[in-house]
């Protein structure tokens, strides 16, 4: 507050004498100016705020119409801006803490305060609500910009991929002489190299259009029963090419007799796929990634490998979105920094959880933990 700014106290108090009382200790108040308006009952104080302004409500918690917290909340509720001090004959903890967690902003008992003590109350209750404030309306200007920058990515996403997908679906078609030879052999090099930098690029607009849906909440789960050893074939068949490139071995670790899981099969393959592409691509030639599951008593997939590992700054930096490691190895092999972020998404969905253990030069270990009530009864005869 001002130093000479005249402080507008709403005293909602139904006992005469007590109101009386509280004016009297407010004017003994040196150095600070109050203006008081007086209601009996809750009703009248709302109806007062309805088309006036108040600084502060002095609020009892025995008013003919609001019993105990009944007023706090109704204050709090309909006009959320108002700090409250609770200003009552009850000498309660239990209570005061309540009021507090109902929104009020201190908590007096009538007798035990004097001049200085109330005008502190006062003067704290409005600075505390005035930074209560400020901070939720920062909280939503931040909301409404990441909505925005969400759907802003989301769109550029969309008009992205469209020219891409010309551009990748073209491309090839010339590296393969489709349409007829090609007699210059560099510039059909020319054409491998754009069908690759566009696939590239299309992953990457992939990854970008996958965190902002999941920002969004646009993400929704359509669970169907999968069989665990069929979803990690599938899956590592795809990335079996690339394993063989760069010189790392590809293992299946997949017990008989693991209950089915009750989860999005497109949204599982995603996340099974970034595990392993994050693995097969940060484990230099020679290497080995592993995948391997089993009823704990959930579903929990391991995807293990062999490569250059992390940190323990690392780990925590690894599972913010557009953040790579700084590594040689990591550097690279440019991308988004999402695949981890993406994957934890996904899984969060799920009611499950990511965790990673690593250690620099010996390798990760990406486990995806799901909750026991995904488990179904497996029925061979259905399989």
């Amino acid at each position: 507050m001002l130093p000479n700014e005249i402080i507008e106290v709403l005293l909602v108090e139904d006992s005469a004498g007590d109101a009386r009382l509280t004016r009297e200790t407010l004017n003994d108040v040196a150095g600070l100016a109050f203006r008081i308006v007086h209601v009996d009952n809750l009703a009248a104080a709302l109806e007062h705020l309805a088309g006036n302004t108040a600084h502060v409500a002095l609020l009892d918690l025995s008013l003919p119409d609001a019993h105990e917290l009944e007023g706090v909340r109704r204050l709090q509720a309909e006009h959320p801006g108002l700090p409250i001090v609770v200003l009552t004959g009850l000498i309660d903890p239990a209570m005061s803490f309540s009021a507090i967690q109902a929104g009020a902003q201190d908590f007096l008992v009538k007798g035990q305060s004097d001049a200085d003590v109330m005008a502190r109350a006062i003067r704290y209750a409005i600075e505390r609500k005035r930074n209560q404030m400020e901070i939720l309306e920062s909280k939503e200007r931040a909301e409404i910009a990441n909505r925005a920058k969400s759907e802003f990515l989301a769109n550029m996403s969309h008009e992205l991929r469209t020219p891409l997908n010309a551009i990748i679906g073209f491309s090839e078609m010339i590296h393969r002489e489709v349409m007829g030879p090609i007699d210059n052999e560099q510039y059909k090099d020319y054409a491998k190299t754009v069908h690759e930098s566009g696939q590239h690029l299309l992953d990457i607009i992939n990854d970008i259009l996958d965190i902002s849906k999941i920002e969004a909440g646009r993400v929704e789960l359509n669970d169907e029963r999968i069989d665990i050893a069929a979803a990690v074939g599938s899956c590592v068949r795809l990335v079996e090419e690339r394993a063989a490139t760069g010189g790392v071995t590809l293992a299946i670790e997949v017990p008989d007799g693991l209950p089915w899981l009750r989860a999005d099969a497109r949204l599982m393959k995603q996340i099974l796929l970034n595990l392993l592409s994050n693995a097969v691509k940060f484990t230099p030639s020679g290497g080995g990634v592993t995948v391997s599951a089993e009823a704990d008593p959930g579903i929990v997939l391991h995807v293990t490998d062999t490569g250059i590992g992390m940190g323990p700054d690392d780990l925590e930096r690894a599972m913010m979105p557009f953040i790579q490691i700084d590594s040689t190895l990591a550097r690279k092999y440019p991308g988004t920094g999402l695949g981890l972020p993406i994957s934890n998404s996904l899984i969060e969905l799920h009611g499950g959880r990511l965790s990673i253990r690593s250690a620099l030069g010996e390798g990760t270990t990406a486990s995806v933990r799901f909750p026991p009530e995904r488990n179904l009864v497996r029925e061979e005869s259905a399989a």
